[in-house]
């Protein structure tokens, strides 16, 4: 089981169900303007000859691979498609360290592929601690509020868990780092502590201690 470090969030800063699916209608409604634009402007701005049976086939071609560009696209940024700028949230990466491009490349490719054959991974935001569909899990993602801050980093640990006949690899935050404020031996300080948080350190002071006199 792999062992590694990644921040944690107060719970009022994932971003919940009804924000993540505001952002995803409002990404539907951007595409479904721009196609209806495109197929409206190749109707009556273009040439006659260009309204045929294979055009309308070759722009239905266009638009779904512009959807598949915008949607993979602009994942592959932190602050994600339209819809989530609009909506304030952004992708963070669970672990204590940049994403690499691969981390980033698959989280866009594999949103799209679940939430288009297994709805409920839309839905397990409903029912998860930290808000996260199934492809967050899968990728090692949070989606949390703009401009929100760790908590603190705790201790990540990688486990296999079955889900809908598969197994997948997942990122978790280990025991109960996340929601105590006292360190267990091994945990990692909360961001921003001072080092006489650390198990087992003693508190030092700043005036040398007197020897009781004889």
């Amino acid at each position: 089981m792999s062992r590694r470090i990644g921040p944690v969030y107060a719970p009022s800063d994932y971003a919940g169900f009804i924000r993540r699916t505001a952002a995803l209608v409002l990404d539907v409604v951007i595409l479904a303007t721009l196609a209806w634009g495109a197929q409206w402007a190749w109707y009556y701005l273009g040439p006659t000859g260009w309204v045929t049976r294979d055009s309308y086939r070759w722009i239905r071609t266009v638009t779904y691979v512009f959807s598949l560009l915008y949607l993979c696209g602009l994942r592959l940024t932190q602050r994600g498609t339209l819809g989530y700028r609009i909506m304030g949230i952004e992708y963070v990466y669970m672990l204590d360290e940049r994403p690499s491009r691969w981390a980033l490349a698959f989280r866009a490719m594999l949103a799209p592929l679940l939430m288009t054959f297994f709805a409920l991974d839309h839905f397990w935001i409903l029912v998860d601690k930290r808000k996260q569909a199934w492809h967050d899990k899968v990728t090692g993602f949070y989606v949390v509020k703009r401009h929100a801050q760790p908590r603190a980093t705790v201790q990540m640990v990688q486990r296999a868990i079955n889900f809908m006949l598969l197994t997948f690899i997942v990122w978790e935050p280990a025991g109960a780092g996340e929601n105590s404020t006292s360190l267990l031996p091994g945990d990692a300080l909360p961001v921003g502590a001072p080092p006489a948080m650390a198990p087992g350190r003693a508190v030092s002071s700043s005036s040398p201690t007197k020897s009781p006199s004889a």
